[in-house]
């Protein structure tokens, strides 16, 4: 036999085994069923009679890819297009409702490529310069890109609708709204907002609640546009925007709002962003984080691993938990906690309008230079999102908090739930 055909028949036994192996483990899949096509065979996994999920398997490769990287390569194989399915994020919800079975899936053979993939996560670090270069590695893909897909405001956060059949225009006003108004801001107040974004939220503050804003970003794509914007609106007296780490920001702020930016802090620098946050807001001053959580019965096992949005979209990130976020508010801030809002269920629904509208100008982003690979990896970044929404491994909250004036303390403004975490409200 020749070395070549060899190496084949060595292949196909692996990708044989490791095939029947997953399998083995999808067979115990519950809450929906997925059905997989593989040539002319079928294959039903899960305990419900009628099919939930569908993917087409296009190459025995999946299953060996599958089962040594685990749920990351379920996401890099899909871009490689070793597999399909006509209804993504149905698959990834049932997942998602999987997730034991996934980690079994994880510890079977994932150790064989997790070390060389935990290694480069962790070379990405949240430094000062690494930071910047994180960023610029999302955000700076270009503002025709992101227009494709977001609103006017280019509101790249989650939306909140005000009714189910709100258009994702009227949802982002609403969104910024909401939060301006947990903030109380007052006409010449001062804002500082770490995460400029491309200014929407600073120029609505500037503009309909007459406060002043100072806005900081890292990333030189959204500065530049960001200050353009303010130019054009005429609001340069009112809004300062600073391209400056959150490290190296001075004085004393009335209000502090920062959306959507703690996922970029890392872990390790979570402790320090917060001693930040506490010396910028003044006595008696309130602050607004909207952050992107992890649930808590999964948060141990996240900080450990490597997920597909860490390596292939946001490298360096981390989501913290609800429970991290209060311990550290009152570990390292004389902040006190208010309330925390759980609005989760509006991401999803933000998810769905971006990725619809995503795909439906790939014809015109392939044509800005853009390759078929970049569109199914977003594609997947955005189902594989929705899906965690959906489900709830992810969550979105606000968590208000207020800095004792010195001469009294305000208390919260309910009744506090259990220790540590606060109350959370049903979204709406």
């Amino acid at each position: 036999m020749r070395p070549e055909s060899s190496k084949g028949s060595l292949a196909s036994l692996g990708n044989r085994l490791a095939r029947r192996l997953v399998l083995g483990m999808l067979g115990s899949l519950r809450g929906g069923c997925l059905l997989i096509r593989e040539g002319a065979r079928t294959i039903r996994c899960g305990s419900e009679p009628a099919p939930g999920a569908e993917i087409e398997v296009r190459t025995p490769l999946f299953w060996s890819r599958l089962l040594t990287g685990g749920s990351l390569a379920a996401g890099e194989t899909w871009v490689e297009g070793l597999w399909h399915s006509p209804d993504l994020v149905a698959v990834v919800r049932l997942l998602a409702r999987n997730l034991p079975t996934l980690d079994r899936l994880e510890r079977r053979l994932g150790w064989l490529t997790f070390p060389m993939r935990r290694l480069e996560h962790l070379l990405r670090p949240n430094s000062r310069g690494g930071s910047r270069t994180n960023i610029a590695a999302h955000y700076d893909l270009g503002n025709e890109m992101f227009a494709a897909f977001l609103d006017s405001r280019l509101q790249y956060s989650c939306a909140l609708f005000p009714t189910p059949e709100a258009s994702l225009e009227q949802a982002q006003r609403h969104k910024l709204d909401v939060i301006c108004r947990r903030l109380d801001l007052q006409p010449g107040e001062h804002l500082l907002e770490i995460g400029t974004g491309w200014g929407g939220l600073a120029l609505h503050a500037a503009r309909e609640y007459g406060c002043r804003v100072t806005t900081t970003t890292v990333s030189q794509a959204q500065f530049e546009d960001a200050r353009s914007r303010v130019q054009e609106e005429g609001l340069q007296d009112r809004i300062t925007v600073l391209n400056q780490d959150y490290r190296d920001l001075g004085g004393e702020f009335d209000k502090l709002v920062s959306v959507e930016m703690i996922e970029a802090v890392g872990h390790a620098w979570l402790p320090g962003f917060f001693r930040v946050l506490g010396r910028l807001v003044r006595p008696g001053g309130r602050m607004l984080l909207q952050a992107i959580t992890m649930a808590e019965d999964r948060y141990d096992r996240y900080l450990r691993g490597v997920d597909f949005i860490q390596r292939h979209i946001f490298p360096g990130g981390c989501l913290p938990s609800v429970s991290r976020m209060c311990q550290l508010l009152a570990r390292e801030t004389d902040m006190k906690l208010l309330r925390v809002h759980d609005h989760g269920p509006h991401y999803a629904q933000t998810l769905k309008i971006w990725r619809e509208r995503f795909l439906a100008l790939a014809p015109e982003l392939l044509n800005q230079g853009f390759t078929p690979d970049f569109i199914r990896l977003w594609e997947f970044y955005f189902a594989y999102c929705e899906g965690g929404f959906h489900e709830g491994p992810l969550s979105l909250v606000h968590l208000e908090a207020r800095r004792p004036s010195g001469t009294s303390s305000p208390g919260p403004l309910f009744f506090p739930g259990p220790p540590g975490c606060g109350f959370r409200e049903p979204a709406r």
